[in-house]
């Protein structure tokens, strides 16, 4: 995932796309032995390195122990993610639309159904905002996020 983070960071900072405003992910885990929060979570931080804005609001929804877990995350300057990641019987993969105000970036690993090139991610196991989807997965409903700032 450090790997795909550092491409993308490289083509937002060449001003290919102008600035984020949307990111539409989707993770596809082969791994049935787990629980998807982890790699919610990463996916979640790979998405808050990208938007120029701190999460405002989360809401989750599915089971981290079944098959699907959908997070949307809305920024304080109106940004807004939506990444899901699923539990799959095939390989690790991703797939994901970044939408700048002046252009796109489209990325899928592997690439295309029959592709034998391109390295499905890999996690670092570090990842953001654990307690809030948890929190928005047991009630249902979004959760705020709570700003932390800086003793002065």
């Amino acid at each position: 995932m450090e790997l795909l983070r550092k491409s993308v960071q490289a083509q937002i900072d060449k001003d290919r796309i102008g600035s984020p405003v949307f990111l539409r992910g989707v993770l596809n885990i082969a791994n049935k032995e787990s629980s998807l929060l982890h790699p919610t979570t990463e996916f979640v931080s790979l998405a808050n390195a990208w938007i120029p804005s701190s999460p405002q609001k989360v809401y989750s929804t599915g089971d981290v122990d079944g098959t699907q877990v959908t997070t949307m995350i809305q920024y304080a300057n109106g940004q807004i993610s939506v990444l899901s990641v699923n539990r799959v019987d095939t390989e690790t993969a991703i797939d994901i639309m970044l939408v700048g105000n002046r252009g796109v970036i489209y990325h899928e690993t592997p690439i295309g159904r029959h592709s034998l090139s391109g390295t499905p991610p890999e996690f670092s196991g570090e990842g953001e905002l654990s307690e809030v989807i948890s929190r928005s997965l047991a009630s249902g409903q979004p959760v705020i996020v709570e700003v932390k700032h800086a003793e002065q």
